[in-house]
Order: C-alpha cells, then sequence, then structure tokens
C-alpha cells in the first residue's frame, strides 16, 4: 500500500503534462523537423521520475506534437528584436524564417548595417559576407546623376539629389525604402544647400555666393506606427553656427512651409547627431550667456519644426560627443577631461526617466582603450556614428585611419569591422522596414 502510494505521489510530481518547453525542432539534430517549428516537450522535475526509463532525445522529440508555421512567426514577432536576432542561429531553418522578407514585416527588425557616402556602399555588420541592403535600383533610375546620404529614420534614407545638367541651386531629395526599393523626390525648398561631399570648392562658378550662402542640414521624420507619411525639417544655419531659420516638408501636403525660428543665438551641435524619440528630433543645443556657455541641453523638436521640449542636460559645462538613442531611451555622450586638461575619455548618460529629467551614469571609456591614444578630439580625430538601438554596443569613425569600429560597454571589447576608401562623410544606421509605404508611391519629378 505504501509503494503504491509513493508511485502515485511521484507521478503527480514529475509525470504530469502541466509544464512544457518549447524546444526548437532542428536543435536536437534532426533533419526532418520542418521549417522553423518548435517542439513541446513535457518539463522534466520531481523525484518520481529519476526512476522512469530514460529514452533519446529524438525518441522524445519525434511523439510530440509540432507546432505550425504560423504559430512559431505568431511567438516571435513578440521577441524582441535583440533575442530574435540571436535566434538565426539556432538553425538555418529559423534563420530562414526570420530572414523571409515576406513574414518580415510582422518580425521586430535590428541595425543591419550602415550606408556610407561613395556610390551609397553597405557596411554588414550582422557576419554575413554578403551585403543585406543596396541602392543599386537608385543608379538605374534615369535623370539621377549625383546623391548623397543626408539621414535616416526607421527604415527610410534622406538623399540629397541633382538630376543631369542641374545646378546645385535646383538640388532636391529622395527619400527611399531600401528594402521595398520605393521611392520618391522631392523638390528644392529653395534654398542654396551645401555642396555634396566629395565636390570641390573650385566646382561652385559664384565665390561670392559661397561665401555668404546659408548651409542647410535637413533631417527626415517617419514614424510608421502613427503615420505612413514622413516629413522632412531643415535647419538654415549662417556662418557663426547659429540657426536663422527653418522649413518643413510633409509627404501628405507636398510643399515646403517656412517656419519660425526658436533658436535664437544658440548653438545647434549638429556635428553630434540627432535622435528621434517620442515622436521628436532631439539635438544638442549650447546655451550661451552673454559669452560664455551657460548649459548644455536636449532640445526636441516636432515635425512641424516647432521646439516643444527642452531638457537640462546631465552636466552644466561639457564638451558634447553624441546625442543617440537605444533601447526607447535617449542617450548622451561627452568628452571628459583628464588631470593635463586634455579630452581623455568618453562618458555615456542615459536618460532614465525622461519626464522627471533624471539622468543616470552609464558607462565610462577611456581614449587609450578606444582608440589607443591618451587624448582625442571630436570631430577631428574621431566621429560618433551610432548608438546600437537594441544592445550597449557604440559605433566609431576613427578619422586618421578611416577605420569604423565598434566599442561594448557591456565586454569593454573594441572591434574593428572595416576600413574605408575615403574620408569623412555621412555613415547612416539601417534597421530595415519591410512593408510597403504609400507615401512612397507619388508622382515622381
Amino acid at each position: 500500500m505504501l509503494r503504491k502510494k509513493a508511485a502515485a505521489s511521484g507521478r503527480r510530481s514529475g509525470g504530469g503534462l502541466g509544464l512544457l518547453w518549447l524546444l526548437p525542432a532542428a536543435a536536437s539534430g534532426l533533419s526532418g523537423g520542418g521549417i522553423g517549428r518548435l517542439r513541446l516537450r513535457p518539463a522534466i522535475g520531481g523525484r518520481g521520475m529519476d526512476r522512469r526509463p530514460k529514452r533519446s532525445a529524438a525518441t522524445a522529440l519525434a511523439a510530440a506534437p509540432v507546432l505550425p508555421d504560423d504559430a512559431l512567426e505568431e511567438i516571435l514577432s513578440h521577441v524582441p528584436a535583440r533575442s530574435l536576432c540571436r535566434f538565426k542561429c539556432v538553425s538555418k531553418a529559423w534563420r530562414d524564417l526570420i530572414s523571409d522578407r515576406l513574414r518580415c514585416t510582422r518580425l521586430p527588425q535590428t541595425l543591419e548595417g550602415f550606408f556610407y557616402d561613395g556610390g551609397g556602399g553597405f557596411i554588414n555588420t550582422l557576419g554575413k559576407p554578403a551585403a543585406l541592403a543596396s541602392l543599386s535600383f537608385l543608379r538605374k533610375q534615369p535623370g539621377i546623376e549625383d546623391f548623397a546620404l543626408l539621414h535616416s529614420c526607421n527604415g527610410l534614407l534622406l538623399l540629397g539629389h541633382r538630376k543631369a545638367g542641374d545646378s546645385y541651386n535646383s538640388l532636391g531629395y529622395i527619400v527611399c525604402n531600401p528594402a521595398t526599393e520605393q521611392w520618391v523626390t522631392v523638390p528644392s525648398s529653395g534654398w542654396k544647400p551645401s555642396r555634396l561631399h566629395g565636390d570641390d570648392e573650385s566646382d561652385d562658378s559664384d565665390d561670392s555666393n559661397t561665401e555668404t550662402s546659408p548651409t542647410t542640414f535637413t533631417y527626415l521624420v517617419f514614424d510608421p506606427a502613427v503615420s505612413p507619411h514622413f516629413q522632412l525639417v531643415q535647419f538654415w544655419v549662417n556662418d557663426n553656427s547659429r540657426v536663422e531659420q527653418m522649413q518643413t516638408y510633409s509627404s501628405k501636403i507636398g510643399v515646403w512651409r517656412e517656419r519660425e525660428s526658436t533658436w535664437h543665438d544658440d548653438i545647434v551641435a549638429f556635428f553630434a547627431g540627432s535622435a528621434f524619440l517620442r515622436g521628436m528630433l532631439h539635438f544638442c543645443n549650447s546655451n550661451f550667456f552673454g559669452c560664455e556657455i551657460d548649459v548644455e541641453l536636449i532640445v526636441a523638436v516636432n515635425r512641424k519644426g516647432g521646439s516643444c521640449r527642452v531638457i537640462i542636460g546631465p552636466e552644466k559645462l561639457c564638451d558634447v560627443a553624441f546625442v543617440g538613442q537605444s533601447q526607447w531611451r535617449l542617450h548622451y555622450m561627452i568628452q571628459h577631461e583628464g588631470s593635463t586638461g586634455e579630452m581623455t575619455g568618453l562618458s555615456i548618460w542615459v536618460l532614465h526617466d525622461y519626464d522627471a529629467e533624471e539622468w543616470v551614469l552609464k558607462h565610462n571609456v577611456t581614449f587609450l582603450q578606444l582608440f589607443g591614444r591618451m587624448s582625442c578630439r571630436v570631430q577631428y580625430d574621431y566621429s560618433v556614428v551610432a548608438i546600437h538601438p537594441d544592445r550597449n554596443l557604440i559605433f566609431f569613425f576613427q578619422h586618421w585611419d578611416l577605420k569604423l569600429k565598434s566599442y561594448d560597454m557591456d565586454s569593454q571589447e573594441v572591434c574593428t569591422l572595416c576600413t574605408l576608401g575615403v574620408g569623412c562623410q555621412n555613415i547612416l544606421p539601417y534597421v530595415p522596414y519591410y512593408a510597403k509605404s504609400s507615401a512612397l508611391a507619388g508622382i515622381r519629378s
């Protein structure tokens, strides 16, 4: 009687099917598991299971039911992009399912690499030998002689372009989606923009206009969760690096509109990048009191170019290097001084609480560890290209040897990704967006 009760107790503690583990079919080494399928296996627990005869993993999995591909796709659609990227290593079947462009519209995406000037080249950061994205489809379009990378946002790219025979005064823009090869042109705003990367100053026929002409910084705003339409925000900056005027463009309306600048005499650090968060672009802004810098600010700009939010930086007097977005939080990088007064490293801050403006110091790293030099200067020796949207990973461009490098804040590992064949240029992070957009199907001029 006691033996029967003990056996029954053992079955209750370890023999039930109340807990199930999801296992990939290919994880056991089986070749016939079908693409991207999961098998259900009862969880093993309790002492009662110790006396049961052991079965091979192949026998156990073969007897278990399988999930159809559609169910697996539904499960993976709720997995964070960072984990989804790692799951490609589970099996070839999982890799093919996650990379399938027909299914990618439902799956979260992460950073695939970088586009860079020089023919629209692409740098793959996912470890595959072949390029994952290309702008070659634009090269096939008639009338496009040259284009330059300007900005990227949520899978779309903004390019400056000119048609054959056009002068820079009539330069317009292209907004495209490399994943779907959709594109649309945007007319010139009417302001003379700065020259395309790689063009010689001697190419301008009017030197007097070159000296006094403004520089334009144009940014793309695109949030597919809010609207299929995109917006452009353009800043007109004078020789003193101050914003004098602004213009915006909406793909829904199709015209440029002049906006009154709210930046006054402050200097915007456009070289330090921008962050798109909560539907707004965030820039670093140096606020002046007399001739001295009083405080460093983060200014949030909405789709209409208006200043909607001003956030005080983590330190009043600092040397900003980059502002970006990672893991849905604003990140702010500043150079810090050593005992000699030279810039010897970077401090990475994260806006832990956006509403309360609570900054937290996330990481410190020396330039000796990053670049092998005791001191460096942002813009001259290096540029921060991007921060990974899902990982604690920073990307740098090393000016003196044209190397693109990464730094992992978790492992403190520095990696050289590639050496570029040209000097200072735009390097844009690319996270693919696989859905078709009605805003990119308009009439092309």
